[in-house]
């Protein structure tokens, strides 16, 4: 064991830079001359965790097993809620140590059984455990050891903390930039729970059909079911991430996904994506895609919607695409029927910001 300046110092550089919290339990675990260690948050949205390369896939068997229900030890640390590190025998008894399923039947027949462990309350009573393990033929975690991390504590629980609070600040920062800009937007989770929002989205929700309470609801039943597979598939390029809808005031909007961080080992936040509301009124746009997905068009109609966003008169067109008049008409008539508008005039001036 060393006491190594630069262990505090990766520690307050993990508070500014979440993803190099696995470097710090890396660092801990190699001065303990332990094991591994892993990192959990637990909190009113959610829980979320981190952790070395020799405890990840212990740490991902007890999460999808069912045994973080069961591991008293995780418990007891919270229960007891004293200001330094833990061991096995400050939270169990040796019968529950001897007997206990979290002991026989998960943590040794992996090798492993003992730890000193240690909780952080952070902000919105979010709670930390930071836990160094050992393995089980090495014996209990030593007094030695467990010194050395408590010396280390008060820095582990102020970048702990500060994690938090400047990731935080950091999307706050982005709702409010967004804010500045006109575009609503919010924080939420990947179930789709309301962490922050901005101003502009207080302003918007009623207007563009989106009700955020706890929950973030379209009140398009096909773009809420696109919503919640966006939102659980955050890393997956394939799913799509931007959801056409029409508001209640008829007008087309289109909902972006943006995740905050393609990062999971970042457990600080409680927040998985920045959700922005985006009216249809800027350049860009591709116009048959939109059209389609906003109003159920035909590719027939979409052909039309091209030509006289393209200043075409109707006869232009069934010149163009070789078809008859009254045939160009009644795609028109369907158009102005689908998109709301009551004069072709309308209609252009509606979707004149597509792009062709």
């Amino acid at each position: 064991m060393y006491h190594d300046r630069s262990i505090i110092d990766e520690i307050y550089e993990a508070a500014v830079l979440p993803e190099f919290w696995p470097r710090v339990l890396e660092r801990v675990s190699e001065a303990t001359d332990c094991y591994g260690g892993a990192l959990f948050t637990l909190g009113k949205y959610g829980s979320a965790s981190c952790a070395t390369q020799s405890c990840q896939p212990h740490l991902t068997a007890m999460m999808q097993e069912g045994w973080a229900e069961r591991n008293i030890r995780a418990k007891r640390v919270l229960e007891l809620a004293r200001q330094e590190f833990v061991t096995d025998h400050d939270v169990c008894s040796e019968e529950e140590i001897e007997n206990h399923p979290i002991y026989t039947e998960f943590l040794r027949p992996r090798g492993i059984g003992w730890s000193a462990a240690t909780h952080v309350t952070g902000i919105d009573d979010d709670i930390v455990i930071f836990s160094i393990d050992q393995l089980y033929e090495r014996g209990p975690i030593a007094d030695e050891t467990k010194a050395f991390l408590n010396e280390l504590r008060p820095h582990i629980a102020r970048a702990s903390m500060l994690a938090a609070r400047f990731r935080l600040e950091r999307v706050n920062g982005t709702l409010e930039s967004l804010s500045h800009l006109g575009v609503p937007a919010v924080a939420c989770d990947r179930r789709g729970r309301v962490r922050l929002h901005n101003r502009q989205f207080e302003r918007a929700t009623e207007s563009l059909d989106v009700m955020a309470f706890d929950i973030l609801r379209i009140a398009d039943r096909r773009a809420d079911m696109m919503l919640r597979d966006a939102l659980q598939a955050l890393h997956d390029p394939g799913t799509p991430k931007s959801i056409p809808f029409v508001a209640s005031d008829n007008n087309p909007v289109v909902l972006h996904v943006i995740p905050i961080s393609l990062n999971a080992r970042d457990v600080f936040s409680g927040m998985d994506a920045i959700v922005v509301l985006a009216p249809i009124n800027l350049p860009g746009l591709p116009i048959k895609p939109l059209l389609q997905i906003l109003y159920d068009i035909t590719q027939a109609e979409a052909k039309v919607a091209e030509g006289l966003l393209q200043g075409l008169s109707p006869k232009d067109i069934a010149a163009i695409g070789g078809v008859g008049i009254e045939t160009v008409r009644t795609h028109v008539k369907s158009l102005l029927a689908k998109t709301g508008s009551s004069r072709q005039t309308e209609f252009i001036a509606r979707l004149s910001s597509f792009k062709l």
